[in-house]
């Protein structure tokens, strides 16, 4: 893998997450997830506007690679949930998610977040655990009229 660095997000990244996102969900959600489910998933940086939104009010860090770009992100609400963690496909199971999440807890440190929450998808539950989430709950949930299940778990730090 080419040398990489994690860096805070910048505007101009908005679309290259955006298809990071949906790139990600159509390549790892295929296992976990039925089509319509996987379909109604990715669709969401489809609302420009509104994915900007969900990714500039979280505190968002980028993945880049040197000769690639941008190959993955993660966001840390202020409230201590991560919001979001995803990767481009080809560098999936790489240490991309591992490094985005460690910076995230770390960043969560410095800001005195004792505690950090997630709703993990049925891909992403199984890194949360590694780095020493508890599932809490099953949540069921509703996106663009579809029904999904995810994951609500916390670490406390």
């Amino acid at each position: 893998m080419d040398t990489m660095r994690i860096q805070p997000y910048e505007y101009t990244d908005s679309v290259v997450l955006g298809d990071i996102y949906r790139t990600a969900i159509l390549t790892a959600g295929q296992e976990y997830y039925s089509d319509e489910q996987v379909t109604a998933w990715a669709s969401y940086p489809d609302d420009k506007d509104e994915f900007a939104r969900w990714v500039q009010e979280a505190s968002t860090v980028v993945a880049i690679a040197e000769h690639l770009g941008p190959v993955g992100f993660g966001g840390l609400e202020k409230t201590g949930r991560i919001a979001s963690l995803f990767v481009r496909p080809e560098y999936m199971r790489q240490g991309v998610a591992s490094a985005l999440l460690k910076r995230l807890m770390s960043e969560a440190e410095s800001q005195g977040m004792r505690e950090l929450t997630t709703q993990a998808s049925e891909f992403s539950k199984p890194l949360f655990e590694k780095f020493g989430f508890e599932v809490t709950n099953i949540e069921r949930t509703t996106f663009k009229n579809v029904d999904f299940t995810r994951y609500v778990m916390r670490k406390y730090q």
